[in-house]
């Protein structure tokens, strides 16, 4: 008889359980999810923008585009999401697209945007109210074409021009995205 009180007793606490529902704005969302980033980096195509399609919480695909010093630059890739529903979501990345550019002062002539692919490690800091609003931070290593390497070089040893910088050997990303 006690052990009837005591069930009787917990089954509103048993039943509670079954009437959770999760936020609005909470990373498991089902279905595709899309949004939009504003940043700068090899997968924004310079400075300008990215929109991920999330097809399943691990997996992101990409394009995107923008102003990079020489004219346009894209990207296309993916991205696998470590721990999709973290806070901080560490993410591995590969892409196809801009990766070097050189540009001479006064002399157009020699402005080129080299193509190939990169790979990249990187972490979102998703908000703590809206999940679909969040930084993304990238270190990228770009795999670049031998002919950049040539035109470089051929720079390097033209007397009317100076280098003053040549890029280095990885790249950055930093971006804001929001959902769409």
């Amino acid at each position: 008889m006690n052990y009837g009180l005591l069930v009787i007793g917990l089954m509103p606490f048993c039943c509670a359980a079954q009437d959770y529902v999760p936020p609005a704005n909470s990373p498991k969302e089902a279905g595709l999810q899309w949004n939009i980033g504003l940043g700068i980096g090899f997968d924004y195509g310079g400075l300008g923008a990215q929109v991920q399609c999330r097809p399943a919480p691990p997996l992101v695909m990409f394009a995107g585009g923008g102003y990079a010093l020489a004219g346009f630059g894209y990207n296309v890739g993916a991205q696998g999401r470590i721990l999709p529903d973290a806070r901080w979501c560490p993410f591995v990345s590969a892409m196809y697209g801009y990766n070097a550019v050189i540009v001479v002062k006064g002399a157009s002539q020699y402005n080129q945007i080299y193509y190939g692919p990169s790979f990249g490690l990187g972490v979102e800091l998703h908000g703590r109210n809206n999940a679909k609003k969040f930084w993304r931070f990238e270190v990228l290593l770009p795999l670049r074409d031998a002919a950049f390497q040539e035109d470089v070089d051929a720079l390097k040893k033209n007397p009317l021009i100076k280098i003053e910088s040549e890029p280095p050997p990885i790249g950055i990303g930093v971006a804001y995205h929001f959902g769409l």
